[in-house]
């Protein structure tokens, strides 16, 4: 996979550009199910002017390729795991429509890694390379450059350093992640909000009728949600009823979804006093 994506790389980079027309926005197709991950995504790509399509799945992304003959899109990031066809079989399907047509549109997994092999995975389905979530601003703008080459307004230095365990919510964490845009991480905290309720609901009722693949789909949302934000209790917590999902191993789930309750409270408690007195 490592020739083809250099094979890839060079299609897309190989022309000569102006420092002006590195900055101009390309098209990117988002493909991504949660809305807060979809927000986050969204929001970093329209502050370096790209323009952004969004799909809640993989049926729909192949939809708007279709409805372009895919020539409308510069570059796809696509989540890994969403309902009706996920990233793996949308990749495939995309590849497989480009056979014979001489093009090749760079696919960027969007991926937590929490299953051994996921990477790997990726790869071998056609993706040319990935992000691990969150996503960070300086990983997400390296890679459309490396990709697409366009050239982001302003680059991190430095991914913030994971906040420590014992911690619920790590604000300062929270602040150089999303480069201290005040208003971009009120809008975000107050989705969570509003969703964590929802989300909360769907793994309760799948834990009641112990349904391990609803328990791990239902968790993996959750989990992806809180891995915006520097909360570790409640990101393990999820992640760990991820796990028991995925391995089919229900016999400590009833456990484990006290603890994620526990954790989830804290945090939204946390979360209220944080917007209500600000970020900044």
């Amino acid at each position: 996979m490592s020739n083809q994506s250099g094979r890839t790389k060079r299609i897309y980079t190989s022309k000569k550009r102006s420092a002006n027309e590195r900055r101009r926005g390309i098209s990117i197709l988002l493909v991504e199910d949660n809305p807060v991950n979809q927000m986050v995504a969204l929001r970093l790509l329209e502050k370096q002017k790209h323009r952004v399509l969004v799909a809640g799945n993989g049926r729909e992304a192949l939809l708007a390729l279709e409805k372009t003959s895919f020539q409308g899109f510069d570059l796809v990031l696509m989540d890994v795991q969403m309902p009706e066809m996920d990233g793996l079989e949308a990749t495939a399907a995309i590849r497989e429509k480009e056979r014979g047509t001489g093009r090749r549109i760079p696919i960027v997994a969007m991926t937590a890694h929490a299953m051994k092999g996921d990477k790997e995975r990726c790869l071998a389905a056609g993706m040319d390379t990935y992000l691990s979530k969150p996503i960070r601003a300086q990983d997400l703008f390296e890679v459309i450059e490396n990709l697409a080459g366009v050239t982001a307004d302003r680059l991190e230095d430095a991914s913030p350093a994971p906040p420590p365990m014992e911690k619920v919510l790590d604000k300062n964490f929270i602040l150089s992640m999303f480069e201290g845009d005040a208003e971009l991480i009120q809008e975000i905290v107050g989705l969570f909000l509003a969703e964590c309720p929802r989300q909360m609901s769907a793994v309760r009722e799948a834990v009641e009728r112990s349904d391990a693949p609803a328990v791990h789909r239902a968790a993996h949302s959750l989990k992806g949600s809180l891995s915006n934000f520097a909360a570790p209790g409640a990101f393990q917590a999820a992640q760990r009823l991820e796990v028991l999902g995925h391995e089919g191993d229900l016999s400590q789930v009833g456990e484990a979804f006290q603890l994620l309750e526990q954790q989830i409270s804290l945090l939204q408690s946390a979360m209220v006093e944080f917007k209500k007195v600000g970020v900044m």
